[in-house]
């Protein structure tokens, strides 16, 4: 089981990044690195690559959803989800513990992996919708 704090990064007192985006390196479950825009504090706790130096595919095509962890709290109320950067990122393979930061609470609040969620891609239909919009026919 992996263990995940991402409140330790928020937490730190020499961090001048707190709830800063970053451009990372995604990688999709076909292989190519994509650029994606994330809180850096997360990107790093979730398995994301620095983007300096890296040669991606461009951003994140459009109707592509990054792979996600689903958690709980202790009471058993869902408490959200997070991207993880690969397909091999310890807390999406093996679940486990995941320390979030709340704002307005010192300290972070313990989750539980309820489970993960594959990469998704969505393709617009290509039915005729019937409206003239300049076709040829």
């Amino acid at each position: 089981m992996a263990t995940v704090d991402i409140n330790a990064k928020y937490a730190a007192p020499d961090s001048d990044n707190n709830a800063s985006k970053k451009n990372m390196v995604y990688l999709s479950d076909t292989g190519l690195f994509y650029t994606v825009l994330i809180d850096e504090n997360i990107g790093e706790s979730m398995g994301f690559a620095d983007f300096e130096n890296s040669s991606t595919s461009g951003f994140l095509p459009r109707g592509m959803r990054m792979r996600t962890v689903s958690f709980k709290d202790a009471s058993g109320k869902i408490a959200g989800q997070y991207p993880c950067g690969t397909p091999s990122t310890p807390i999406f393979v093996e679940g486990g513990t995941i320390t979030v930061a709340r704002k307005g609470k010192a300290a972070g609040v313990v989750c539980t992996v309820l489970g993960a969620q594959g990469e998704k891609r969505t393709i617009a239909s290509a039915a005729d919708t019937g409206q003239n919009s300049g076709d040829i026919t």
